[in-house]
């Protein structure tokens, strides 16, 4: 039987070297390892996106205690230490004997006496200081002791510095550490939100309504892996987060419409649209990615959608091919995702700031594109998960500037419960605000 700390190492191993999707690699893990109790599994899922989340703190930790240069230890040594440090700062219940003596246990099993030395004598310095690591006088923060303390890159710190303020941007670091909600969406096609969270309930899953979006649910306790339960495969909810949601409310697409979606991804986003039509109209679902398309066209079987086409392409080049117009277009375009680091902690240390400025080269070029196909008097939707104008408001700027035909309409004055997002127009929400994902939508319409 393998210990959740040599799980969690294992799966933090594999995301340091591969690229991915942390959240579906952790429960594939689980899936693998399902005789695991579920108090080991819940510490697996802790451990792993803690390091994640935490890591570049844990680092700075490593660096100040270790004789040797951080890029110079072995991967695997470097994670458990990480995860070690992740328990001596964050988790209380755990013995700091008994994190240096499972890390200790653990490093001899694959390295030599000398490293096993190392990894003993790191560790016992820290337990030794543990409460000055965990002291941050925060009466005067700088941009390089927010991104420190609170785990963030500096170049992404001084971004938010610069278009949020400092004090908005420490919330912000400090809300991008939190374990953000878990929050289904019922699909209304083929039951409501008190029928799904009394079935829910009978599979031991306590919900309670969201805040903001309709239909939304909050699950409160219950199953670790949704997707095994009943009235998942029942096709009864969709997990997706409040604000996912709520930009694709910012369509407003109508019964018996001609709808474009974009960058359509795992389609989330497709399924609440078609739901929105009462499963009436016509959806093209266009991606480039066809494993993505794959689980894309299971899902609006599982849901009961039959209005949707799923069509592999590169979406820069839709405009190039005799397509019809469309009443609507969503466009959910590719981005740094700095809006979802709570359930994506990993991508904090894979972006960099060129990634940002080539990204918004690629909105822009989709967004050209994508206003092509677009009947006059029709509603495009720009949406992202991230938070910095470049990606955001700036190219809709641009955009509005080569396109007089276009204009932005206020998204409060079209949906009204979107007031408490409303910022210049456009739909922005942030998860130490709101307490959901971070999201930027502007919705345009073409006048002739």
């Amino acid at each position: 039987m393998i210990s959740p700390r040599a799980l969690a190492h294992k799966i933090l191993l594999q995301i340091d070297q591969e690229s991915g999707y942390p959240d579906r690699l952790l429960q594939s893990y689980l899936d693998r390892y399902n005789d695991l109790d579920p108090r080991d599994k819940g510490l697996v899922t802790e451990l792993v996106f803690g390091v994640l989340r935490w890591q570049g703190r844990l680092d700075s930790v490593i660096m100040k205690f270790s004789s040797v240069k951080l890029k110079k230890i072995n991967p695997l040594v470097r994670i458990i230490l990480r995860t070690a440090i992740y328990q001596l700062l964050f988790l209380d219940k755990i013995p700091p004997s008994a994190a240096v003596n499972e890390a200790v246990k653990l490093t001899k099993e694959s390295q030599p006496g000398y490293v096993v030395r190392f990894v003993n004598a790191v560790l016992r310095k820290i337990s030794a200081n543990l409460e000055a690591l965990k002291h941050l006088d925060e009466t005067s923060l700088s941009p390089s002791a927010i991104a420190g303390y609170y785990s963030h890159p500096k170049w992404m710190v001084d971004a938010w510095v610069k278009e949020l303020g400092l004090e908005e941007t420490l919330k912000l670091c400090k809300a991008n550490n939190e374990t953000p909600p878990t929050v289904i969406r019922v699909n209304t096609l083929l039951s409501s939100s008190s029928v799904v969270a009394d079935r829910l309930k009978a599979e031991g899953v306590e919900t309670t309504p969201c805040k903001y979006a309709p239909d939304a649910l909050e699950i409160k306790k219950g199953h670790l892996n949704l997707r095994r339960l009943k009235a998942y495969g029942d096709g009864l909810f969709q997990v997706q987060d409040e604000a996912s949601q709520l930009v694709s409310h910012l369509l407003t697409p109508e019964p018996g419409e001609r709808i474009l979606d974009a960058c359509a991804g795992f389609g989330g986003k497709t399924s609440l649209i078609a739901q929105l039509m009462r499963n009436n109209g016509e959806i093209t679902a266009v991606d480039i990615s066809p494993w993505k398309l794959s689980s894309l066209e299971d899902n609006l079987k599982r849901l009961g959608i039959k209005i949707a086409g799923v069509f592999q392409a590169d979406v820069r080049k839709l405009s190039e091919m005799n397509v019809d117009l469309f009443d609507r277009v969503f466009l959910d375009a590719p981005c740094s995702g700095l809006g979802v680091l709570r359930r994506k902690p990993d991508i904090k240390w894979k972006r960099r700031p060129g990634d940002v400025f080539r990204l918004s080269q690629l909105q822009r070029e989709l967004l050209e594109s994508v206003s092509a196909l677009l009947r006059p008097g029709g509603i495009l939707v720009y949406a992202t998960c991230t938070l910095l104008d470049i990606e955001n408001k700036d190219n809709i700027e641009s955009f509005l500037q080569k396109h007089p035909d276009f204009c932005i309409e206020p998204v409060s004055e079209v949906v009204p419960w979107s007031k408490p997002f409303a910022v210049d127009g456009c739909f922005c929400s942030f998860p130490h605000k709101h307490g959901t994902d971070g999201f930027f939508a502007a919705r345009l319409k073409r006048i002739k």
